[in-house]
């Protein structure tokens, strides 16, 4: 029997980007998704750790590997320049 993905609800954030507001993030776009932490892991080609790290907010990730898991779940990120 398949497992059952409960859809987790998207952050919001007012402030400024941190590394829980993307674990949450990631953690809504995946069982929003349907996906569980394995099929993530094959979709984005990285270790079901590296799920697990980014989701809990637990550190020790490449930026490579959080690359890999942004495009892989085709989260947008974008960047501006601040003009301060």
């Amino acid at each position: 029997m398949a497992k059952k993905i409960k859809p987790t609800e998207y952050p919001t954030s007012e402030h400024e980007l941190t590394a829980e507001y993307l674990g949450k993030f990631i953690r809504a776009k995946r069982t929003n998704s349907n996906l569980t932490s394995h099929q993530t892991a094959l979709l984005c080609n990285v270790p079901v750790d590296v799920i697990t790290k980014l989701e809990n907010n637990s550190g020790g990730v490449t930026l490579d590997s959080f690359l890999k898991v942004i495009n892989g779940l085709s989260i947008n990120i974008e960047l501006s320049r601040d003009n301060k």
